[in-house]
């Protein structure tokens, strides 16, 4: 099996499996192995800006898939959470209860095995996804879920259980919500300390400077510290592993843990098809410190381009000819830095909810003691409605004196208040995706639209996702693989649409009432 850890690996010149087949010709089998494939906070553009360079994984789904140029995350809080929820489950956050990060899969009654972080499980998740709908049908399925970040393994396949597995700290493990003890065959992967072995490590460019055109000297990045390559990661093991996550290195073992788990599960096997679900961390957290017009985020995914393309490669080599079902997509997108798209003449800023918030609770606290404090979230203004009324203040009327506070704020577009949202739904897009992200029984104030440009930031150094704007929102959406037709499809397509358009294509029941609709322009 090819390892991804330490180096740039070279892409397989014999494309193998589905990726290999003429663009017209019919599948003669249903799929072995479905791969669901997230990049965290990959937006469209992105893909086709460095498109000429794509030499791996991106450039065989863009040429030989079905390519929906407008996907969309259609909701209003463009979280990780709230987004791989979404993928999968074919409903928006409304319906799945998976509103924002906060509100995911922290879970004190599921331990990490071995310690090392917070609980966590699905325990907000409301609903089915396509794995309970490919299990209805098929007790055998197996499922295999990797990813960096806890939620993003998790929620990408609801409550279901199977192998399900991230980082914390020096190794990748789960929760007691799947298991009492990791399986050997992660023990051994993990006992090869492939994390720590990256202590001392430089991230240098992949190909030459000149074929880069953003500049290295950008000094809005990463706080105004270290923004030039090469980037070093600690020599230190124990302050390495926080660096190797603003590094490609964490996508690279994601992969190869990827790959080790399908092995050892025998993923794609059998006769009927199994799931594998990798979602690719790295690029958010180099998205966050370097910003999406960075030669940081750049070089990232040309690696994770070569890195795609040996792990269809190695998938596609175990399972029979033509039966590998991908799908690529993002769990949201993310704005530029202001300072930059300022610098470009752009209107951008940083709108500080949080301080507002902060003066709401001094206020709150001089009219009722030490009870009601109100939260924040990425343009939402939450909290305990039954701690209010006991302090004897009506959350109407506080709603309606924080949204005029909202409005004032220099970039934000329009708010909105529990009594004023419905009635903005049919002239707003914002609030149509603000309705998409609040389930009926959660308790909010105000809800805000930023104006393009802007982000929901208390201060400097990096920059981020959360609006319901088109950087956060917009995201690609490809299928490739039997019984999909290729092209590039300009209709609008939504992460809720990806769901019911893999079960018509497996031939499984969707179950429930669903967000998304099949997208038959893919089905061949």
């Amino acid at each position: 099996m090819r390892r991804f850890l330490f180096v740039s690996l070279p892409v397989i010149p014999v494309a193998l499996g589905l990726l290999a087949l003429p663009a017209l010709r019919p599948a003669p089998e249903r799929p072995a192995l479905v791969v669901v494939i997230t990049v965290d906070q990959l937006r469209p553009d992105q893909l086709e800006r460095w498109r000429t360079q794509w030499t791996g994984g991106f450039a065989r789904l863009l040429s030989r898939g079905a390519v929906f140029r407008n996907g969309l995350q259609d909701h209003a809080i463009t979280e990780t959470a709230p987004g791989h929820a979404s993928i999968l489950s074919g409903r928006w956050p409304a319906s799945t209860g998976i509103v924002m990060n906060d509100w995911g899969v922290e879970d004190s009654t599921a331990p990490l095995l071995g310690g090392g972080g917070p609980g966590a499980s699905p325990h907000r998740f409301r609903g089915t996804t396509l794995v309970d709908w490919m299990r209805a049908t098929d007790s055998a399925l197996t499922v295999l879920s990797v990813s960096g970040k806890d939620r993003s393994a998790i929620l990408t396949i609801g409550k279901s259980r199977g192998q399900v597995f991230w980082q914390a700290g020096d190794r990748f493990t789960t929760s007691r919500y799947y298991a009492d003890t990791l399986p050997a065959w992660l023990r051994a992967w993990n006992g090869r300390k492939g994390l720590a072995a990256l202590a001392g490590r430089t991230w240098t460019l992949l190909l030459p400077a000149s074929q880069y055109t953003e500049p290295d000297s950008a000094p809005w990045e990463n706080g105004g510290e270290s923004f030039v390559f090469p980037h070093r990661i600690s020599p230190d093991p124990a302050r390495a592993i926080g660096d190797i996550d603003y590094t490609p290195w964490l996508d690279s073992l994601t992969l190869d843990l990827a790959l080790e788990g399908s092995t050892r599960l025998n993923l794609g096997r059998r006769g009927r098809p199994d799931l594998l679900a990798v979602s690719l961390s790295g690029t958010d957290h180099v998205g966050h410190r370097y910003g999406p017009d960075s030669r940081e985020i750049h070089d990232h995914l040309l690696r994770v381009d070569r890195w795609l393309a040996t792990a269809l490669d190695s998938l596609s080599a175990r399972v029979a000819p033509g039966r590998l079902l991908v799908v690529l997509s993002a769990d949201h997108g993310v704005t530029s830095f202001p300072e930059y798209a300022r610098a470009q003449g752009r209107d951008a800023g940083r709108i500080s909810l949080g301080a507002l918030v902060r003066q709401l609770n001094q206020d709150l606290r001089r009219q009722a003691g030490d009870g009601p404090r109100l939260r924040v979230g990425s343009g939402i203004i939450y909290g305990d409605f039954e701690r209010l009324r006991a302090a004897r203040i009506s959350p109407d009327s506080l709603a309606s004196v924080a949204a005029s506070r909202v409005r004032q704020l220099s970039g934000v577009a329009d708010a909105w208040t529990p009594a004023t949202l419905e009635g903005a739904v049919t002239t707003s897009a914002h609030a149509a995706r603000w309705r998409r992200s609040l389930p009926r029984d959660f308790r909010w104030l105000v809800v805000a639209a930023a104006r393009p440009g802007w982000i929901w930031s208390d201060g400097p150094g990096s920059t981020t996702h959360g609006t319901s704007n088109q950087d956060d929102a917009g995201v690609p959406i490809i299928f490739a693989g039997p019984g999909v037709r290729p092209g590039q499809y300009s209709d609008s397509a939504r992460t809720a649409d990806i769901a019911p358009t893999l079960a018509r294509l497996l031939n499984v029941q969707t179950q429930g009432p669903l967000d998304g609709h099949v997208l038959k322009q893919v089905l061949q």
